[in-house]
């Protein structure tokens, strides 16, 4: 596995030479980079967004469940029931607790909404600052590379013999175009 290791290094150290002798490219990797930040940080605004949503809807749903074992409790009462009035009170104890549970859930989301929106803002000015230092002749950031093809048998003999193969064949071709 050195061999691996090595060569991973290797590459690592061409990449960052290259990406440092071509500040296009880093301002290209990094607006990809930006633009990775704002998706995750709207997919956490709509989590949130959500979040609010289902919980004000389970807390309408516990106070229609609050007020029929209220209505319990007070028929378990006409009917001198203390037994099933005392029953009656722990079920409607729990689901005000839950209740308790579910807006202390809801407001924690709510306060997380703005956090997340002033960090989206940011994210965004900041991909706007670094637009502005990318010259405007630029080509647009480079797709990303397909990922990585992955056996389904890794034990396969012949699968491993053709990785060192094209591992191989794209180390020959690095160290040509490198000039090495």
């Amino acid at each position: 596995m050195s061999f691996f290791r090595d060569l991973n290094a290797f590459l690592e150290q061409k990449l960052e030479d290259f990406i440092r002798a071509n500040p296009q490219l880093e301002l290209n990797l990094l607006l990809l980079e930006l633009d990775d930040q704002e998706r995750q940080t709207q997919e956490r605004l709509l989590r949130l967004q959500q979040e609010v949503n289902t919980c004000e809807q389970q807390i309408l749903g516990l106070v229609s469940e609050i007020r029929r074992w209220r209505d319990r409790i007070q028929t378990a009462m006409a009917a001198q029931r203390p037994d099933l009035v005392e029953l009656a009170q722990q079920r409607e104890a729990e689901l005000r607790r839950r209740g308790e549970q579910l807006w202390t859930q809801r407001l924690n989301a709510l306060h997380q909404i703005p956090l997340t929106q002033q960090l989206l803002q940011k994210i965004r000015d900041r991909r706007q600052e670094v637009m502005n230092r990318v010259p405007t002749t630029s080509a647009p950031p480079p797709p990303p590379p397909p990922p990585p093809r992955i056996s389904s048998d890794l034990n396969d003999p012949i699968e491993a013999e053709f990785r060192r193969l094209e591992l191989q064949t794209a180390l020959e071709e690095l160290k040509r175009s490198m000039g090495l």
